[in-house]
This record gives structure tokens, sequence and C-alpha cells, in this order.
């Protein structure tokens, strides 16, 4: 057979008839208007409503990638949107034959510009997913030094800015001081005695581009002036005074020249944009055809689109629909799932009116189409379609009245044109073949039709009535049967395909459903052929089990999904329980280290505080000790509090503590030395952790702790007793007012040691705010100053000095 390239060119013609008038019988037409509604340009719109399939293979793959990749931008990319309001085709076409553009079309070409811009823009975006909208868009010409030209020259609503040219600035400036003077000579009339007298209103306007005022007809001679109107009632006259005429014939020049500048002004933007009308064009086609392919992915996501793999083989087969929806259908339609796959290439779906059937088949067809226009598919993504040459469909009633022909003519008049044109690599879609004539003949017409485009192997899907032609299908070895069935408890269609069984008519069942006599009912039945009415019954049984398995089969397909919601369930609250104990873990690690600054920050406290007694030369006093004991003191009852408790099963598993061993308190991470024997007259000094308490020396203070909340690190010298103590290290006195220290010049360690006996000297003595003087230099004496403060523990906020207090070569200090 001939490929359609060697058709001849009535043949060619006739096909090309035939698939428009398919295309409309399939409701393609209301695909590309609900299209349109996703698109943002006026071109791209058009296109929308011209779509239309392609037939060639390169070019149905072209159209697929670009609704995929922009699929792909709209899931990644936000704020694709080329919007515009105004088509500037027409702009474009006057400009380019020399026409002067109004300032507000000028700014709609800007937008046009600007809107072009963004589209080229797009090809930066995702740009290994998206080659092909790339390629696209860098085919756009470069059109900002003219997009500036226009914003710089115009305002938004499209009137020349003064500073468009020096000398429209110049010559709006006189405009303005003319018509400044002549309306203020008009205002001076108008306060005069004579203006109150003379004049209709207290008030100026302009007629035939003059300044007049309002004067009544009976005082016409009191102002001398010209005339330049009168009102509808005759009673006001309105005069442009004498002594204001040269004012305002100044102001009307200067206005004069002023429009001149503008229009010239205006041309010379034309011109540019008369200049780049081709590459604007060519950027506006570019634009529409990324617009289209995003309206095209926007309204997939609609309908839940997906990408429909191409089908393979010698006849392009198979065919294999897998709930697929109709994208018209409004509301949950039952998802079509039906195949045409070789040895078969041809589908007989019989089965009651309202089953299904004729959907089925709509879908089909319109699913090919709209895959061969870019469009993606309402289906599962397991289907597969063929490229066609062609989709030809007969369905529904085409009498014409107006030229004489029937419904059964007309139906064959079109078979005849499909069976003319039809390839192995076409789509066949007829529709209750056989029906409107002789139900003998119309059965024989079928079987005849159905064995042609069998013998050619060309695919067909085709609904009928007629229970002979299921039964040539189950014979013909091309052929294949397929069903749309009714629920055999209320009757109620089911809208699903079964493959591989014929359908019942269900005509005597629905009649006695809805009421018809019984006795009528029944007479029917006796008057059917035997072997038609063992068949029937044969097929409700069937059909009856196939509803009871598939019911079995929904009912554990939905204990599954159950099944898999509470494992999905089960998982989160894991998932949630885990984090949940995560944060309560970091909650009580961030209190931890709260409570241990604050124990450290008493503790400095008190060594501060009897560290000053003794830099003044004398012992500490007993204010002093007792206020450092009370500190140790306050220190020991936080370690004692439930914060910091250890359960007793830890207690037990402590190790023997001796005098002089490294001791690690509890939770809080300090290290001290254990300066008291905890057993007393125990042979050795040691006894077993309980609630026995000891002297620990942590730093330079003496605590006394629960031996329990210790726990051995290592060993050192024993050392004698001693009672509470603090090691005193000379500090030096500090004003309350003006506290500072000036570490310039020193290296950043000595300074650090400075700062730090500086700082715990301005605790002891009360002072909360100093000053720390680094200079500016090279920073790094301020840096190392500022990491040092970011983790010291008496210092709870500090940043740069005021510009009179030093500003950047000085940090002031809050102490905790």
């Amino acid at each position: 057979m001939a490929e359609a390239t060697d058709r001849d060119p009535p043949r060619e013609h006739r096909g090309e008839e035939l698939r428009q008038r398919s295309l409309e019988l399939l409701e393609f037409p209301r695909v590309r208007e609900a299209l349109a509604e996703h698109t943002r340009l006026p071109l791209s719109r058009e296109r929308a409503l011209a779509l239309a399939p392609s037939y060639q293979a390169d070019a149905v793959r072209d159209l697929q990638q670009e609704t995929a990749e922009a699929w792909a931008l709209l899931e990644e990319a936000s704020g694709l949107d080329l919007t515009l309001v105004r088509d500037p085709r027409p702009l474009l076409r006057r400009v380019a034959i020399g026409s002067v553009l109004a300032g507000d079309e000028l700014v709609a070409i800007g937008d046009t510009l600007e809107m072009t811009r963004a589209a080229k823009a797009i090809g930066n975006r995702l740009r290994a997913k998206t080659p092909m909208l790339r390629s696209l868009a860098r085919s756009i010409a470069d059109l900002r030094p003219l997009e500036r030209q226009l914003r710089a020259k115009l305002t938004p609503s499209g009137e020349l800015k003064d500073d468009a040219t020096p000398y429209l600035r110049q010559l709006r400036h006189e405009s303005r001081d003319a018509y400044g003077r002549a309306t203020r000579s008009l205002e001076a009339l108008i306060d005069s005695d004579l203006g109150a007298e003379v004049l209709q209103e207290q008030l100026f306007t302009v007629r035939s581009e003059r300044l007049v005022v309002p004067v009544k007809a009976e005082m016409r001679a009191r102002l001398p002036g010209i005339v330049h109107g009168v009102s509808d009632s005759g009673a006001t006259l309105f005069v442009e005074p004498l002594g204001n005429v040269e004012r305002t014939n100044a102001w009307r020049e200067a206005t004069a020249a002023e429009q001149q500048e503008g229009l010239r002004v205006l041309r010379r933007l034309s011109a540019a944009v008369g200049r780049r009308a081709g590459d604007i064009d060519h950027a506006l086609e570019v634009a529409a055809r990324i617009d289209l392919a995003l309206a095209k992915a926007r309204y997939a996501r609609a309908y839940d689109g997906v990408a429909v793999e191409e089908s393979g083989g010698s006849i392009r087969l198979p065919i294999r629909l897998v709930d697929a929806r109709h994208p018209l259908l409004r509301g949950v339609a039952v998802g079509v799932s039906l195949t045409i796959a070789p040895p078969s290439s041809t589908l007989v779906v019989t089965g009651p009116n309202m089953g299904g059937k004729t959907v089925a088949l709509k879908t089909l067809g319109l699913l090919v189409l709209m895959r061969q226009a870019g469009l993606l598919l309402p289906c599962a993504p397991t289907s597969t379609l063929p490229l066609v040459d062609g989709v030809y469909a007969d369905i529904g009633d085409q009498q014409s009245i107006e030229q004489d022909v029937s419904t059964f003519s007309s139906h064959v008049m079109n078979i005849a044109g499909v069976l003319e044109v039809a390839t192995e690599r076409s789509l066949v879609l007829l529709d209750e073949l056989g029906t409107s004539t002789d139900p003998e003949e119309g059965s024989a017409l079928a079987r005849a039709i159905l064995a042609h485009l069998t013998d050619r192997a060309v695919p067909t899907l085709v609904t009928t009535h007629h229970r002979a032609v299921a039964a040539f299908a189950e014979e013909h070895a091309g052929m294949e049967n397929a069903s749309v069935e009714l629920d055999p408890a209320t009757l109620e269609p089911t809208y699903r395909i079964t493959m591989g069984l014929p359908g019942r008519s269900y005509a005597l069942a629905v009649a006695e459903r809805i009421g018809l006599d019984a006795r009528v009912v029944a007479a029917a039945r006796r008057l059917q052929d035997p072997t038609h009415r063992e068949g029937e019954e044969l097929l409700a049984t069937i059909q009856e089990e196939r509803h009871r398995t598939r019911a079995r089969l929904e009912e554990a397909e939905a204990a599954e999904r159950h099944a898999t919601e509470l494992a999905r369930e089960l998982s989160e609250r894991l998932a949630e329980a885990a984090d949940a104990q995560s944060e309560a873990l970091e909650a009580v690690r961030r209190d931890l280290q709260a409570e241990a600054r604050r124990v450290l920050v008493r503790l400095k406290q008190a060594e501060a505080a009897a560290s000053w007694e003794a830099f003044r030369g004398e012992p500490p006093p007993p204010r002093v000790i007792e206020e450092a004991r009370g500190e140790v003191a306050d220190v020991q009852r936080l370690v004692r509090s439930r914060l910091w408790a250890r359960t007793e099963e830890t207690r037990a598993s402590r190790t023997r503590i001796s005098i002089g061993d490294i001791v690690e308190i509890g939770a809080l991470g300090f290290r001290g030395e254990v300066l008291s024997d905890p057993g007393g007259d125990a042979p050795g000094g040691s006894v077993p952790s309980g609630s026995v308490k000891v002297d620990v020396l942590v730093g330079s203070a003496r605590i006394r702790l629960d031996l329990a909340r210790l726990r051995k690190v290592g060993e050192g010298a024993p050392r004698a007793p001693s009672t509470t103590r603090v090691t005193l290290t000379p500090k030096e006195f500090i004003a309350a007012e003006g506290a500072e220290l000036d570490i310039r010049g020193l290296r950043l360690h000595e300074a650090l040691e400075r700062m730090d006996a500086y700082l715990d000297s301005a605790l002891a003595q009360g002072v909360a705010h100093v000053r720390i003087v680094h200079g500016k230099g090279t920073g790094a004496l301020r840096q190392g100053v500022w990491r040092h403060l970011a983790s010291h523990s008496i210092a709870e906020a500090f940043d740069f000095a005021p510009p009179e207090r030093g500003g950047d070569g000085a940090t002031e200090v809050d102490l905790a």
C-alpha cells in the first residue's frame, strides 16, 4: 500500500476533509477553547484556538518536549508570567511604514519589549532540563537599549517626560511661565471690584485655546476684549480681556513650540521602534510559542495530565489506555481502560445504551489527537498510544435535510471516505456501526466493513448493538471483543470496559425495571431465539461472577491501601517521637549549659570579692568571707538541685574516691581536686560513694559537694585539708562611672589576661558597664577581644562604643 506522501491530490484533499470533520466530532475545538483560557498573550491565544495535531513524528516529539519542559519550569520556578494586555502587532505594522505612534502606544511597545525580555530570561532557568525552550528563548534579540530609551522618555501613562530632551524641558519651562503670567493677570481681574461687577462667575477657563473669563452679557462694554464664545442661554460671554491678549499669545506660542518638539521626539522614538520591528515581531512569535507551551502545562495541571509513550511496531500498535478520562467531562469520571494489540487490530465494543461505549470511543480518539498536538493526557502513565497519520471518526446522527441525505446514507458516505483514505497508520472510530437500517442488512454490512479494515490491519475501534457482529469478531483472528455492562443488582452503568467478552443488551431487564407490563416482558422473552436466550443467560452468569470478583478485588485493594496508610502513619508518628525526643534532649542540654554558666559566674563573683579585699592589703573581713560562703552555698544548692541529680543506680556505680583525686562534678562538666577525707577514720582514707560530702577545690574556690555527684577522672598529688578559702589575685580599683581599660599596645594574650582581671574586679565592685579601649589599627586586637567576649561567662552583651566615646576603636561591655 502506498504511503501518505504518494497519495494523489484528490485523495489527500478527501483525507484532510475527513480529518477536520473528525476533529469536530471528537470535540477537539472545545479542548482548544479550554487551552486558550490558560494563555497570557493575544498571539498565543490565537495559536491555542488554531491548534491542530501534527502527523509527523519529529514535530510531535518536539511539541511533547516543549510541554514537558514547560511543566518542569512551572514545577521548579516561579514568576513565569508573560502577560500582555494590548496586542502590539497593529502598532508594529504602522511603524514599519513610517507612522508616528502616540505616547500610550509607545508605552505599549515598551511593555511588549519588557515581556519579550522576560521570555528571553526563561532560557536561563533550569538550563539542563529545558534545552528546547532555552534554544527558542536565545533566538530573541537583545532589545533592552530600545526598551530603556522608551522608558527614559515616557511616563507609564504615555506622556513625554520633561527631560525627554533639553529643548523640551526648556520649552515646557517657558510655557509654564507664560501660562502663570497670563493666569495671574486674570486672577487679579477676578479679585478686583470690576471683576466682582462684570463677571458671571469668579473663574477663568479656556475657549478656542484662549484664556477667557465669563462676562455678563449686559456688562460687555465694561470689559474690552475679544469674545470667544457665548453660553447656550446667551446670558454669558466668554471674553479674553485686551490687556491679557499678549500674555495669552506668549503662552500659546510656547505651547505650540512644546508640542512641535514633543512630536519630533515621538517621531524619533517611532522610527527607532520601526527599525527593530522585525526583531520585535520575531520576539513576539517566540514568546507566544513559549507561552503556549506554558499554557499546555497549566491546562494539564487542571486534569492531572501525564506524558504518554509512543507505541512501537510495524503497524504502530499496541494502543493501550489505562484509567483514561475524557478531559471535557465534569466531576469524577470512571477511567477508561482498553487495549488494541497484535495480532488484533480491531476492537468491537458491545453493551447497553448509556453504558459508556461512545465515551470510550471519543476518549481514545481525543487523546490521540491531544498527544499529537503536544498536550499531556489525563490517564495513567503506563498508557501507550501510536503516532497516526489521521484519526477518522463516524459518530452520531449526521443526516442533512438540506442535502436530502438520511442518517444511514450519511453514515455510509462518511465510511466510504474513511475506507478510501485510512492506512495501517490511521485510527478509525466507528460508533454504532450497522444501525439506522434493516438489522439483518446493517449487521451484514458492518461485518463486511470490519473484515475489510481488519484485513488491511487498520487500527479500528467500533461500537455496535448487533450480536452477530460480536460473534463475527469472536471468530475472526484479527478482532477482539469488549463490553460495557450494567451493575447486575441496580442496572446502573459501571462505565467500565471488559476486554475479551461481548456485552449484553439488557433491553428486557431495563424494560422490566422501569415498569413495562410484566406480561409483555415475559412474552418478549418467549419470542427470543432459544440460542440467543441461552447466550444471554450465560453472559449474565459470567458478568455476575466478574462483578463479585471485582468487588472482592476492590475490597482487597482497599484493605491494602488502608494497611499502607496505617504503616505510613505509624512511620510518621515514630519520626515525630524521635524528633520530640531529640528536641527534649537539646532543651535539657541548653538548660544545663545555661545553669553551668550561672554557677561559674557566681563562683567568679565570690572569688573577685575576696580578691578585691586582698588587693587593699587587708585580710578579708568577716563580711566578705560570709558573702563568699553564701555564694558557695548557693552554688552547692544549684548542684544539689533536681536538674543535676543522678539516679541511685548511677551513684552505686561510682568508683571509690580519695584525697587528691581529680573528679568531675556531675553534669556541670567542671573538674576539681578532692581536698577532704571522705572516709574519716576508714582504713586507706577511702570509702564507697554514698551520701557522704567532701570538699573539692574548683579553680580557686573550695566547695563542699555530695560524693554521689562526683566522678573520678584521674589522680592528683595529695593535699592537706584546709578551710574554705579562695585564691587572692591583686586587682585594680574601678570607678563606677566611666569604667575603662586601655589595652592598646599589648599583645593579644597579655590584653586578654588584663581584660579578664579587669572584668572580675568590675563584677566584684558592682560595676555593670565598662569600656575596653583597643584602638583601630589592623583590627586584629579588636577581633581577638570580641572572640573572647563571645564566650566569656560574665559578658552579657558588647558592641562598638558611640562615636563620642571612641567609636570602633573601643568596645562597651554589659556585665552579667
